[in-house]
Order: C-alpha cells, then sequence, then structure tokens
C-alpha cells in the first residue's frame, strides 16, 4: 500500500517566446526518491479560456479535473485546488520547464510533448458488453459528496447477488487504473459475466466525483462504502441479503470497517488487505523495499529506528512550533541514515519538508494509528482473505495471519485464507514483486485469483 504524494521545484529561465500554441498533451517524470512518477496534462482552449485535465497514470489517476489554467506570455500555470496540487512553469517550445507542488512539497518537473504508446492489455474488456451497463451516482449527505460511478448487471431478469469493488490508496477512478491497467475493470465484466451487479465508483475528488480528496481519511473513505452499500440495497434487482464488499490494499482496511458496523453485508473479500496496525504495516513494507534494494541490515534497522521514533510523535501531534523543529531533526537524522538511492535528486531540505508535509497529512496521521483488528474482530459475515506472497507493499505472511487471529478472536469461523505464489501487490504473476513491474506485466490479475474468488463467493451466497 502506497499513498503517493506529488511535488515539485521550479526552475526560472528567461525565455522571448511569444504567441506559442500550449495546447496538446505534456508528460514529466517526477524523481520522488527512488520513485520515478508519470504526471500528463492535457492543455485545450475553449475561445480564449485555457482548460486543463491531468493524469497520474502510475497512481491509477486519469483525467483529474482543473480549477484553473493560465497561459501569457512564456508563463504557464495550473491549479487543481481540490487536490491541493498547483504547477507553474515557463514554456519553451519544445518543453515546460517548473515546479509542481503540493501539500508544500516540491521537486522539479520537465513537461515533454506526450508520446502515446499502444499498451498490451489482453484481459481488457471491449464491447459489445453481454450485460448491462449504466452511469450512477449517489450522495454522501454527511460529507455532501456526489459519488459517481458504473453499475453492470446481468442482462436478465431477475434479483442478483451484487458486490462493490473498493479501491487502495491513492486518487483512484472507479476502474482503479493504476501503471495502465484497469483491474477493476476486468474483475466488474468477470463478476457481472457470471451473474453478479457490481457497482464500482470514483473516488471522492477524483475524475467525475466530487468532494475533498487531499484531506480524507481511511474513514472518510469508509463512509463513501456505506453509501454506496445503501444505494445498491435500494435497486429493486439487487438481493439484499447477497451484497458483497470487494477491498483492494486499503480497500481491504475499508471493508470490514463497513461490515463491523452494518451487519447485513453479505460478505467480504480482503485482496491484500491489511492486518497490522498502520505503522507495523509502513515499516515492514520500508524493509521490503530497502531489502530489495539490496540495502544492509544495519542500515536497514537504523532506518526504522528513526521511523519508530517519528511515528511516536505524529500519533502525539500537536503542531507546536517546538515539535515542528523537533520533527524536521528526525527527519533530517533518517535523510543521513537512508541509502543514498532512497534521498532522491533534489537534496536534504527538500527531502525534510517533503516528508513532513506528507506524513502530517490527515490521511498518514489517521493510518498510521489504524489497526484493522479492531474491526476484524466483529465482523460476522464470511471473509475471503488473499495475498500475494510476492507483495513487498503489504507482507503476505505477516498481514493474512494476523487477519485469521483477529477473526478466531472474534469467534468468527466462516473464512479462507489463501496466500499465491507468484503474485504481487496488484494481483499479477510477476518476476519479483516490485513496483516497477506493474505496468511491463501484461497481466493485470491473475485468472487463478479471478475464478477462486468468484467460485468462493458463489459458493456463500448460495447458502443464503
Amino acid at each position: 500500500m502506497k499513498k503517493f504524494i506529488i511535488v515539485a521545484f521550479c526552475t526560472y529561465i528567461t525565455s522571448a517566446v511569444f504567441a506559442q500554441d500550449i495546447t496538446g498533451s505534456w508528460a514529466g517524470k517526477l524523481d520522488i526518491q527512488s520513485t520515478k512518477l508519470s504526471i500528463v496534462f492535457h492543455i485545450g482552449k475553449n475561445d480564449t479560456i485555457y482548460e486543463t485535465k491531468m493524469d497520474s497514470p502510475d497512481q491509477g489517476a486519469f483525467g483529474l479535473a482543473t480549477s484553473k489554467t493560465v497561459f501569457s506570455g512564456n508563463q504557464l500555470e495550473i491549479s487543481a485546488t481540490g487536490m491541493g496540487i498547483s504547477y507553474t512553469g515557463i514554456f519553451q517550445g519544445d518543453s515546460i520547464k517548473g515546479i509542481f507542488r503540493q501539500g508544500g512539497l516540491q521537486l522539479p518537473l520537465v513537461l515533454k510533448p506526450a508520446q502515446k504508446t499502444a499498451l498490451s492489455r489482453p484481459q481488457e474488456p471491449k464491447p459489445p458488453f453481454p450485460y448491462l451497463t449504466k452511469d450512477v451516482t449517489f450522495l454522501n449527505e454527511v460529507d455532501g459528496n456526489l459519488l459517481a460511478g458504473t453499475l453492470t448487471t446481468p442482462d436478465t431478469m431477475g434479483i442478483f447477488p451484487a458486490v462493490i469493488l473498493i479501491a487502495g490508496s491513492g486518487p483512484h477512478d472507479r476502474d482503479e487504473s493504476i501503471f495502465g491497467h484497469k483491474p477493476f475493470l476486468v474483475m466488474a465484466d468477470h463478476l457481472t459475466r457470471n451473474g453478479f451487479a457490481v457497482l464500482r465508483y470514483d473516488k471522492r475528488g477524483v475524475a467525475r466525483s466530487n468532494g475533498d480528496y487531499v484531506n480524507a481519511t481511511t474513514e472518510d473513505f469508509a463512509s463513501d462504502v456505506t453509501v454506496a452499500f445503501n444505494y445498491l440495497k435500494s435497486q429493486v434487482y439487487v438481493d439484499k441479503k447477497r451484497i458483497a464488499l470487494i477491498g483492494h490494499s486499503e480497500g481491504g482496511i475499508i471493508a470490514p470497517m463497513v461490515a463491523a458496523n452494518d451487519k447485513t453485508v453479505g460478505a467480504i473479500v480482503l485482496m491484500a488487505g491489511t492486518g497490522v496496525e498502520g505503522n507495523e504495516l509502513l515499516k515492514q513494507q520500508n524493509t521490503d523495499l530497502m531489502k530489495m534494494g539490496q540495502i544492509s541490515q544495519d542500515t536497514i534497522d537504523q532506518v526504522i529506528a528513526t521511523l519508530e521514533t517519528i511515528y511516536i510523535d505524529l500519533k502525539e501531534w500537536r503542531g507546536t512550533v517546538d515539535e515542528q523543529k523537533e520533527l524536521s531533526g528526525k527527519f533530517g537524522v533518517l535523510w543521513e541514515s537512508m541509502p543514498v538511492s532512497f534521498r532522491g535528486t533534489n537534496g536534504r531540505e527538500h527531502y525534510i519538508s517533503g516528508n513532513m508535509g506528507a506524513m502530517l497529512s490527515p490521511w498518514y496521521r489517521f493510518f498510521i494509528s489504524l489497526n484493522p483488528s479492531e474491526y476484524l474482530e466483529k465482523v460476522e459475515c464470511p471473509v475471503f482473505a488473499a495475498n500475494g506472497e510476492k507483495d513487498i507493499q503489504v507482507e503476505a505472511r505477516q498481514n493474512l495471519q494476523a487477519m485469521e487471529e483477529s477473526l478466531e478472536r472474534g469467534g468468527n469461523r466462516n473464512y479462507t485464507i489463501k496466500s499465491y505464489p507468484g503474485l504481487n501487490h496488484l494481483f499479477q504473476e510477476c518476476e519479483t514483486g516490485s513496483v516497477r513491474e506493474y505496468g511491463e506485466i501484461e497481466q493485470t490479475i491473475s485468472p487463478q485469483f479471478l475464478s477462486d474468488m468468484t467460485s468462493w463467493l458463489k459458493n456463500i451466497f448460495s447458502e443464503k
């Protein structure tokens, strides 16, 4: 599980370019520590007004709306206030050099004309479909979010079992688009062909859903799922006693949160869900990433020890000046102990400010204290928990064992735990499990997992 934060650094360059055409698609990569994050701006013009849509393909975010685009002389300014994002740059004809900011963070970003490349995604379904598809909306009245999604149903008369697909962390659209893959589109197609009604939707503040994504926590996203669940229950062709929640990554935490509070949930499927407290998950994640990078155990121990003290500070955070100074100092220690390959290329101060901005976000501070066992112990419906053994974001053994122990403590014996050799965090058949592989692999999701999950749901719902 990884919640990427997008940032940038400004480079001011004088240029004598006049009356230039900046419309079109512009792409670049942000260097965030050891990770390259692709950003694409699609700039259009309606009469005299510029309009921009933004993609973050590696985060699975496409068509993100921006609030303002200004191009004057050779200076470009793009803002997306709902996500706390801004970009300012200097247009130089064949490139744009400038700043990408979010949450007080900044990194260099150079944009070039985007090159379209056709990716091979053989599992992605193509129309015509042998089922019905319609766009739907439903309102979270508490937070005022109008959520937009897609509902697919079998093209026959009857009352159907149903599922809701819950995305992981990051600004995901209804297909959970990530690295050129659309896992939820593939899953919805497969499940609908097998007789299920399937609801998938854009997360709040993403694509066609409105609301505040930047300041939302896991708890807020869970409230959106509750609204989606109640919406499905209101549909006359949905069997209200046979609605399952399928959550991936952070969605695998949200599903038990909702099911613990609403005993009418029929079943939950946890794909790479977590069973340990957030800070423990993140320590293991950092450990696994550094081991994959062949970092020495002594260095890993130093980094994890510093992270532990930072997590303690974040849990007790009040925002005083003294706290900010102390936390900044600890991030300085973290930078010193961090392997060079993990520091990024923008220096110590950017590393400190960037990480402080990310970790002080509402989502992060909530997540490090989030303990899934509190909810899993209260889940009474059937549970299918699965993970890939090459997952380096949510370690399989640690989390599957913790989930099983929580379910046992709560007295729930109706569960299936399954670990899949050779699968990564996205449930793709892979070589190493590295995030870098996700987009290179043609397979979107393991057919074996899809078959197992579907068979399990059919068996569970045949008993109801």
